[in-house]
This record gives structure tokens, sequence and C-alpha cells, in this order.
């Protein structure tokens, strides 16, 4: 008996753990259909008397008639202005303004947050509602069901309370529903990258952990790409995590944002800045926006990770520098422009990086220097994280470390200086390679090409197309910008089977070391072992480097043989246009000559024979001396009609031969050059392929 009664303690917590895991379970499911009026009720905001809703146009005109007066102010000063008239207006007041116009109050900075809560809360509710309907229309089998499913359960989400950690005041952790708070909602906002798996656009969207306007500590995430709407709790899941402490508890004196402000890239454009520059802009604007609704000694922490670094480098480059600390992870580089900390020229700012064990991204180097690598920047610890994805992860060493750089607890910082061969095998080799490349294939190429390819990408990203669907296409488009004379295939071989033997080299030298051997018995056989390594991928790559030579050489001359062709054509279609219109104007030039003459030979007769019947009977003078003028008159007319006729004919023949034959000679010269060019890339691609 007594050892059962020793059980109920732990019985007991097991049923506490059900029954709590059972209500995240029940909130999960809860299918929401909430009035305006409970929405606001949310937030504290009273509810509004029919009366007082009616002067929701009034009010709401009031506000866009504050924003019209400060168009010209910085971000900074059209928030204070908002923030001010809100402060004019009653709370009764301020509900009736966001229930009149949620999607604008909701995302107006300088509107209270509680106001934008709670008006964004309405216009979830309405999406889901319309969503929802258009969802139960899609067959299972749609090509849209699988992610407009999941956009649908993620509203849902939006409007069921969230499970959080807290103390109950005698020492006890306990879990407490907590609804959820959006700064930012926009669900018809940004691209659509695959309209055939989605027909809404990504959106925007932006989340409050903890009392922004009272926190001492406030942090700002973001993203990078294919972070949308649909997958957007799979990120602020990291600004949950962000916020707790070792107990998993919420610290209340702080404030974590979780920004998905910007339009992200798919894969395909994820190679090109532009969204990155202007998404800088608008988290600029954002961080001034919003700086009206914080404590003025609130200390504020950047968190960026992948292409979000970018972003923030833009950002921080436009204007945005009041923020106490920044924290790059996983980099793909800040921009060709920066190199070091000192770039920013912001010396009352702290700057962080964290470069993962595996993550490939920090590896490529694609738009930049890695600023993990920066000479003044303090890099941080990332223990337990590995790839590119685990910066967030509870228990990692790279989340501590963010933990105390939010909190304001920097002296248990822990950093590193590992290098990519001590942190992932190969890596080193990898960043070598992406170089390689980047020295061969202009960016813009690059630009367009990623664009030609994404929707291919999708296809794979999406379940519409296996890998064996997409090698055509592919090649397709890689022959469409001519990638195998950009990065030839026995040059990009040849820097593979280098990087290969560095690699053997490093790896046996290694071993052979941590085996206690001498050193200069590690240096013979490291080499040994990269010479076997370099002859064996020879052997192995031989064939593939064969096909793409005839590949590359098939291509050229279909190139060459395509443009004389066309070039060809054309040369031909001005020649014939130049020989129809010159024999046109001259067949004008002679009709009008012609005309012109007998005109001239009637009139000069008429004129002769008025001056002879004159000599006959001189009583005819004024008669006929009337009747020569006329002539005389006419003959003037016809002679600058058709004279003018004929000379305008001749200019056009002229013209034409001059704009036709300079069309022929500039068609024929860029025909020779691009023959020249495109000769020598057959040549070239011939001499490769039969091995010279």
């Amino acid at each position: 008996m007594g050892s059962d009664v020793s059980q109920l303690p732990m019985i007991a917590r097991w049923l506490e753990d059900e029954a709590r895991d059972l209500r995240r379970r029940a909130g999960i499911l809860r299918t929401p259909s909430e009035s305006p009026f409970a929405s606001l009720s949310k937030f504290g905001l009273p509810t509004p008397t029919a009366a007082e809703a009616d002067a929701g146009k009034k009010l709401d005109a009031g506000l866009r008639a504050i924003l019209a007066t400060h168009k010209n102010g910085t971000p900074q000063e059209q928030a204070a202005a908002v923030k001010e008239y809100f402060a004019s207006l009653s709370p009764t007041q301020q509900a009736v303004v966001a229930a009149a116009d949620p999607s604008f109050v909701g995302n107006l900075e300088g509107v209270p947050p509680k106001v934008r809560f709670a008006a964004n809360r309405i216009s979830i509710q309405k999406e889901f509602d319309e969503e929802n309907s258009y969802f139960q229309g899609l067959a299972t089998n749609d090509p849209a069901y699988k992610r407009t499913k999941a956009r649908i359960e993620t509203l849902r989400s939006f409007l069921n309370p969230r499970l959080k950690k807290t103390s109950d005041g005698n020492g006890r952790i306990v879990d407490v529903e907590a609804t959820r708070q959006f700064l930012i909602f926009d669900a018809h906002f940004g691209s659509t990258g695959d309209p055939k798996a989605s027909p809404f656009p990504d959106g925007r969207v932006a989340e409050v952990v903890g009392d922004l306007e009272k926190a001492e500590h406030v942090a700002f995430r973001v993203p990078g790409i294919l972070n949308r709407l649909d997958n957007f709790n799979d990120f602020s899941k990291g600004g949950y995590n962000l916020i707790q402490d070792a107990k998993r508890v919420e610290q209340p004196d702080t404030a974590v944002v979780s920004w998905l402000g910007y339009d992200t890239p798919e894969v395909g454009d994820s190679v090109d800045p532009t969204k990155a520059i202007l998404g800088g802009y608008q988290l600029n604007a954002f961080r001034q926006g919003i700086s009206v609704n914080l404590r003025q000694d609130a200390k504020t922490s950047l968190f960026a990770h992948s292409y979000g670094t970018l972003v923030t480098s833009k950002a921080l480059q436009s204007g945005l520098t009041n923020i106490d600390n920044v924290t790059f992870m996983g980099s793909p580089g800040l921009g060709p422009n920066i190199h070091s900390v000192a770039d920013f020229h912001m010396p009352n700012t702290n700057f962080f990086a964290m470069r993962a064990v595996g993550d490939p991204v920090s590896y490529t180097q694609g738009h930049g220097d890695d600023p993990a690598d920066f000479p003044d920047i303090k890099r941080l610890g990332t223990d337990g994280a590995t790839g590119h994805s685990d910066y967030y992860k509870v228990g990692t060493g790279s989340l501590a470390n963010m933990q105390q750089i939010l909190f304001g607890d920097t002296k248990k910082l822990t950093f590193t200086n590992t290098t990519l061969d001590q942190e992932k095998v190969g890596a080193a080799e990898v960043r070598e390679l992406v170089m390689f490349l980047h020295e061969r294939v202009d960016p813009k190429v690059v630009n367009k090409m990623g664009a030609d390819l994404d929707p291919i990408v999708q296809g794979i990203l999406n379940g519409r197309s296996s890998l064996k669907d997409v090698i055509l296409p592919i090649h397709s488009v890689l022959n469409k910008y001519n990638m195998l004379d950009r990065v030839k295939p026995d040059e990009l071989f040849g820097e593979v089977q280098k990087l290969a033997g560095n690699l053997a080299y490093k790896q046996t030298y290694k071993a052979a070391k941590d085996r206690g051997a001498p050193d200069f018995v590690a240096k013979i056989a490291a080499n040994t072992a990269a010479t076997s390594s370099r002859g064996l991928l020879t052997v192995v790559t031989w064939p593939v480097v064969k096909v793409l030579e005839f590949d590359r050489l098939r291509n050229n001359t279909r190139q060459l043989v395509d443009g004389l062709r066309s070039d060809g054509r054309k040369m031909l279609e001005d020649g014939q246009e130049m020989t129809s219109e010159v024999a046109q104007d001259g067949r004008r030039i002679v009709s009008d000559g012609t005309q012109m003459g007998g005109t001239l030979f009637k009139d000069g007769g008429n004129i002769a024979l008025g001056i002879g019947d004159t000599f006959v009977h001189p009583g005819h003078v004024i008669d006929n001396t009337a009747g020569a003028l006329k002539s005389m008159d006419h003959a003037k007319s016809q002679f600058l009609s058709k004279g003018g006729d004929a000379v305008a004919a001749f200019n056009r023949a002229t013209n034409t031969v001059v704009d036709k034959s300079g069309s022929i000679i500039h068609t024929g010269r860029d025909m020779g050059s691009k023959a020249l060019h495109k000769g020598t890339d057959v040549i070239d691609s011939a001499l490769n392929f039969v091995g010279f």
C-alpha cells in the first residue's frame, strides 16, 4: 500500500502533463470564429456602441490627414505624429479606428501595439474565413492543396492561444495560455513564388513575444529565403526559444519581434541582391517607426540569419544606426562593399558573427565576404549547432550566446576562431570552387539564370517533378547562357581535381600526425594520397568531361549556324527591301519627269504660237501676252510640283540606299564578329574534344 501511495505524486504529474498536452492539441485543432469586438476585447480594448462605431470613418479620415501632413517626414517623424494622434483618442475611439480599417491600422507605425494587435487579429480572422472557404473547394490532388492547407493551419494557429511557461509566484513553473500578438499582418504582400503550389502571395508577418512598450531589452529577428506566411510558425519558434531562460521561462523585461516584413527570395532569386536592397529599406523604416513605442532606454539587438544578414547589411547602410547589438549567422555575405565591421561606420554598435559547423551557406560567400571571417568582429561559439538551421535550437551554444546578448549579460559569451578546415572537411575547397565559378560568370548572368532555374527548382521542392524530369530543362537553361563556354569542362574538372588533391593531402596529413608519424613521413604520405586522388579523379571524370565537351561543340556549332542563318536572312531581307524601294522611287522619278517634260513642251508651244500670232496680228498682243503668262505660270507650277516630287523620290531612294546599306554592312560586320567569336568557341571545343 505504501509503495502505491508513493507513486501518486508521479501519477499526478503525468496526468497534469497529459492534460496540458490535450489542451495544447485542442487549441491547435480549434476552428476560430470571432467577431471584431471579441478581437478588440482580447487586448483590453472596450467594445464600442453602435453610435460610437459610426464615428469610425471620421476618425480614420483624421488619421489619414495626419499622415498626409507628414508625408515628407522621416519614418520616425510620421510614427510620432500617429502616436500623438492616438494619444488624443479615448480607448473606445482607438477601438473604433482599429475596427473601421484593421488592415491599415494594424500595419501602421506609431499606433499603440495593443491596438495594432487587435486590428491584425481582426484581419487574420477575415483572411482565415476567406482562405478556408477557398480551401474547402480544393481537391486533395490539386497542386495547391498542400501549401494552402499549411497556410490555413497557420492562420488558425495565429488565432488560437499559445502556451508559455511562467512562474506562479510560489516557485512553481506553470503553462498558461497567451494570445498571440501580431505587429504586422498582410496576407497579400509580396510575390507568389510558385503559383501552381499556392495562389496566394508569400505575405508579411511580425509577431511580438513579451511586452514591447515596457521591455528593457528588445530583439528584432530577420529571416532568410523561403520564409512565408504558411511556414511562419517555424520561424517564430526561434523567437520563443530566444526569450526563455534556462528553465524555459519567458523573461518579463524582454520582448522579441520576429520580423518577416520583406519579400523573401525563392531559391532561384536568392543569388540576386534586389530583394535585400528593398528589404533593407523596409527594415530600416520599421525600426525607426517602432522606436516611438519603445522605452527610450531600451537596449536593442538585431539577429539576422542567412539572406537576412544581407537585408540587415543593406538596412545598416541605408541609415539604420540605432541598434546596440547586431549578430550575423549563417551569412552568404554582406555585399561586395563590406569587408569588415569598420565599413559600417557604427562605432557604438557591437557586432557579432556565428558560423555553425557544416553550414554550407557561409562557405559559399555568394554575396561577399563571410562576416565570421572579419578581422574586427566578435565571433561567437555555436556548440551543438550544425548545418544552416540550428542556431535557435534549444541547448546550443549559439542560442545561449544570443540570449546573453539580448539579456545584457555579455560576460558569459563564448567565442571561437576555428578555420574552415577545422569545422568541416572540404569546406575550404567548396569556398575555393565557388570563388572559381564567381570569377568566370558575371553576376548579371547568374541573376538571370537563377530566375530561369527557379520554376524548375520549385517543381522539385513542391513535389511536381523528380530529378529525372528536370535534367533536360536545366541543361537547356545552362546552354541558353553558354555556361560550358563560361566555365569550360576541362577547366572545371581541372579545378575539381586540384581541390580533391588538396583535400586528400589535408586528410592524410592529419591522420598520419594523429597516429604519431614524424612530420616528413606525414608529408610523404599526404603527397602520395594527393597524387593518387588526382589520378583517380582524372580517370573517373574523363568520360564526363568528354560528354560535356561534345555537348559544348554541338551547342557552339548550332549557335554558329543559327547566327549565320539569322543574320544572313536579315541581310537578304534588307537587300530586297532596298531594291524594292529604290525601284519604286525610280519609277516615280521617271513618271514625274515624263509628266513635267510633257507639260513644259505643251506650255512652251502655246507661248511660241502666241508670239507668232502677235507678229501676224499686232492687235492680239494683249490676249497673247496674257496667254503666255498663263502658260508660263502653269509650267512653273508643274515644274515645282513634279520637280519637287522627283527630288523627294530621289532623296528617298538615296536615304534608302544609305540606311539599308548601312544596316546590311552593320549586320554583316556583326555577323562576322559573332561568327569569329563563336567559330573560335567551336574550334576550341573541337580541339578540347579530340584531346589537344
